[in-house]
């Protein structure tokens, strides 16, 4: 059996909320459980948000890096943009990511439990009967208005949510930080990058998209990419041509070639 969870980042400022399914074939609550302890973090009374100011609660900051590990061995991204005046119709628009998702895909599991976070639809009733109508034939049992206190994928959904939505803002010009990259990273570990290619980095890898093509057929090492925009990225058709084309930009393909 596969596991989706879903959970958005809503950015007013810049007029687009951003929701994110993580993806595993097995539960991802035994993984953020043992996170949160490894933190100081207590699982079912404590949890893990992106929105929590960093810079006053290490354990908030260790439980990130972890988490980062846990979509990295473990998940697979699908990306939701919507408008954010019409944040309404997000639960909608995130029903037609999941059904691109699992009609242009291939699982391992025939079947897949869905669980999305409090909020995304205006009650249970509504979520079951836009699911009835958007993914009709799909072989998934939904779970809506789920707690991420208990239901602890969602915890990861949110750190995906949040680390493409800054992503997304990068791009549009809204988020120029720079980091150091650190140890481990190839680089000399005191220089500096943008703060949206670090984060592109750690997840460039685990997005639903097409084969990449033949090694034969590259002509050099950029050619080294995969197609994400018709197995993994989900635009509202309400969008503004300018958050569409960043989305587009951002998330449409993914070269997963050297950077070093």
């Amino acid at each position: 059996m596969g596991y989706f969870y879903f959970d958005e980042s809503i950015h007013s400022q810049a007029h687009f909320v951003l929701g994110a399914f993580a993806y595993s074939e097995t539960g991802l609550e035994s993984y953020v459980a043992e996170t949160l302890q490894q933190t100081g973090l207590r699982p079912g009374i404590d949890e893990f948000k992106s929105s929590s100011r960093m810079d006053q609660n290490p354990l908030q900051v260790r439980a990130r890096e972890l988490l980062k590990c846990v979509v990295r061995d473990h998940c697979r991204i699908g990306i939701v943009v919507a408008p954010e005046v019409s944040r309404s119709i997000l639960g909608n628009e995130s029903l037609l990511g999941l059904n691109k998702i699992l009609t242009t895909n291939s699982f391992r599991s025939g079947s897949h439990e869905v669980f999305f976070d409090e909020g995304i639809f205006t009650s249970s009733a509504t979520g079951e009967l836009a699911a009835s109508q958007v993914c009709m034939g799909q072989n998934c049992t939904f779970h809506f208005e789920q707690n991420s206190i208990t239901v602890m994928g969602l915890q990861v959904a949110d750190l995906i949510a949040h680390t493409c939505a800054t992503m997304m803002l990068a791009q549009l010009g809204l988020v120029k930080k720079k980091v150091k990259v650190g140890e481990n990273s190839g680089y000399d570990p005191d220089s500096e990058t943008e703060f949206g290619f670090e984060l592109w980095a750690r997840v460039r890898n685990n997005f639903f998209a097409a084969a990449p093509p033949p090694v034969d057929t590259w002509k050099s090492q950029l050619d080294f990419q995969v197609e994400v925009e018709s197995r993994g990225l989900h635009i509202a058709d309400s969008c503004d041509t300018k958050i569409r084309d960043a989305a587009l930009t951002r998330f449409g393909s993914m070269y997963l070639g050297c950077i070093h």
